[in-house]
């Protein structure tokens, strides 16, 4: 019996965890080497006094209910709680505590063996950190993001007047940061706004990063929308001041939009974020740095920009794409120059859709690159059509328009060259319409790309001129041809002067740079003379013709004379 319990001491006195004894009463009546490396008191120092020396004043409740159980002969495993160090320290262990019976099974005391869990528990809480939080800027991410709504909304049932919101925040073009300085640079500015974006919220709001350039806010406690509106616009203020980047000032702007969480409108946290992410979509249609707040119309707007978009992935698939033709003439002879190629959407149950209608949404989404390219080769298809059975129709020239999305994509060069590279092109002279936003970006790579279009036997032309920068110092440096003023100033000659002198210093400015003028949307006589006064040379509109169907387009290239003007 004394060898059992000297090996019994001998292996408490050398065990790994911290292992005491206790009276009824919460005495210590044992102390182990180990317990005393844990909580840094000696046997002398613990031995004879409450166990409450170890245990914080805010878990002091527990030591009665431990207690009680103890007395009534229950074993209490792997407790988990908070143990205090004689220095203060507070631990994190697992307790076992078993009573300690006398012959008759009473309990006449307890022994206690206590691990040190810290180390697990950090690693616990360091892997839910990582898995709750955004590894780029630290803030929470749609996990923890939805897990907070979702208080918000059980809070909402257990009281009616409670309200709250969701903001969907937006960068206006981040796309262009990444392209222009880099993804490093783009790291460095979604950092800094995720700093300024902590600093402007109040107590008690949550800001998260959902990827991307998307961040949302959780507003506790809001009275209604001109709260939200506050909130919004302090966020807006507070990425007023530019971002320091590589060297140069960057002004940022967010779209904001906005879903009130009002008794009863919402019962799970998608559908928050998800009007959230429409009332932005909104935001942003009506320009840089907008905040809209969500109404139920709003709704119906982006499912049917849902179906729209759904039906146009398709549709270049399904054929459902057909392109016009409309005369580009010269104005003094209305001799036949070439053909513009204008895009229509033939769609199965909506009939012809115009491109106004569709063009922004392929633009947004990226689906203009394909459809673009679709529409370069049978441009092309069909001036070599045209040139195959006409002898008249050689050569024919064929605009082209090209989106923004098009010319920053790296398979432009490609494309164009893939289809003037098809069988039969020699009766084709291509010309590409630009727009005058894609030539101020970043100068060396337009200058680049222009040129290498340019080796291709491509001409150049500006779209829309008039509508946007009209830099002289563009119009120098890259390689064009042509500039087309745009319909606006043309239609509007004869009711103000201001656009009729407009018209008069496009004219002289490109021939000082020697560069053809096309005049857009040309529809009356008066209009027509004026141009030709004025110097420019070709023109195209409904005074001549409307966009053509290609069998129609035929005809004009055989015909026997000028275009004749419609009216």
């Amino acid at each position: 019996m004394e060898q059992t319990l000297a090996l019994f001491r001998s292996m408490v006195e050398s065990a790994d965890d911290a292992i005491f004894g206790k009276t009824l009463d919460g005495i210590i009546t044992y102390w182990n080497p180990a317990a005393e490396r844990l909580y840094g008191y000696s046997r002398e120092e613990a031995v004879g006094h409450s166990v409450s020396l170890i245990i914080p004043p805010e878990r002091s409740e527990e030591l009665p209910d431990l207690l009680a159980r103890v007395r009534r002969g229950e074993r209490v495993e792997h407790y988990e709680t908070t143990r205090l160090r004689k220095d203060g320290t507070r631990l994190e262990v697992s307790v076992t505590v078993s009573p300690i019976l006398d012959r008759s099974g009473r309990p006449v005391g307890a022994s206690a063996i206590t691990r040190d869990i810290s180390g697990q528990k950090q690693t616990e809480r360091n892997l839910r950190h990582v898995a709750l939080h955004d590894a780029l800027t630290d803030l929470p991410n749609r996990i923890l993001f939805t897990e907070r709504v979702s208080q918000a909304l059980a809070r909402q049932r257990r009281d009616p007047d409670y309200r709250f919101a969701v903001l969907f925040l937006d960068f206006d073009d981040f796309k262009a940061v990444n392209d222009s300085l880099g993804h490093e640079a783009g790291d460095r500015l979604l950092r800094e706004v995720a700093t300024r974006l902590r600093g402007a919220g109040r107590p008690g709001d949550l800001v998260a990063r959902l990827g991307g350039d998307e961040f949302t806010v959780l507003l506790e406690e809001v009275s209604g929308p001109e709260d939200v509106e506050r909130a919004a616009r302090r966020i807006q203020r507070a990425l007023a001041s530019p971002v320091p980047l590589q060297g140069r000032e960057l002004h940022v702007t967010l779209s904001v939009g906005a879903a009130l969480g009002e008794s009863g409108d919402y019962q799970r946290p998608e559908d928050l974020l998800r009007d959230a992410d429409i009332a932005m979509y909104g935001a942003k249609a009506a320009g840089p740095s907008h905040y809209q707040l969500f109404d139920v119309p709003m709704r119906a707007r982006a499912h049917a920009r849902l179906e729209m978009l759904t039906d146009l992935r398709n549709a270049l698939e399904r054929e459902q794409f057909r392109l016009l033709y409309q005369p580009v003439v010269e104005l003094k002879s209305g001799r036949l120059r070439g053909f513009e190629a204008l895009l229509r959407w033939h769609h199965p149950s909506r009939g012809v859709i115009q491109p106004a209608d569709f063009i922004p949404l392929a633009e947004e989404t990226g689906l203009i690159v394909p459809i673009g390219a679709w529409v370069l080769a049978e441009a092309c298809r069909q001036a070599r059509r045209w040139h195959c059975s006409s002898p008249r129709a050689s050569p024919v020239k064929i605009s082209v328009n090209l989106s923004a999305r098009q010319l920053g994509h790296a398979r432009v060069v490609e494309d164009v060259r893939r289809a003037l590279e098809d069988p039969g092109s020699s009766g084709l002279a291509l010309q590409l319409e630009i727009t005058e936003s894609m030539l101020v970006g970043d100068g060396n790579v337009a200058t680049d790309l222009l040129a290498e279009l340019r080796r291709l036997g491509v001409e150049l032309q500006v779209d829309d001129f008039g509508t946007g920068y009209s830099s002289l110092t563009y119009l120098q440096r890259f390689p064009l041809q042509a500039i087309k003023v745009d319909r606006s100033f043309v239609h509007r000659m004869g009711a103000r002067r201001t656009d009729l002198e407009i018209v008069r210093s496009i004219v002289d400015l490109a021939t000082t740079l020697d560069l053809r003028v096309i005049a857009e949307g040309v529809e009356t006589p008066a209009q027509r003379e004026r141009l030709i006064a004025f110097g420019c040379e070709l023109g195209q509109g409904f005074l001549f013709a409307e966009p053509l169907e290609p069998a129609a387009a035929i005809g004009v290239l055989e015909g026997p004379g000028p275009v004749t003007p419609c009216r």
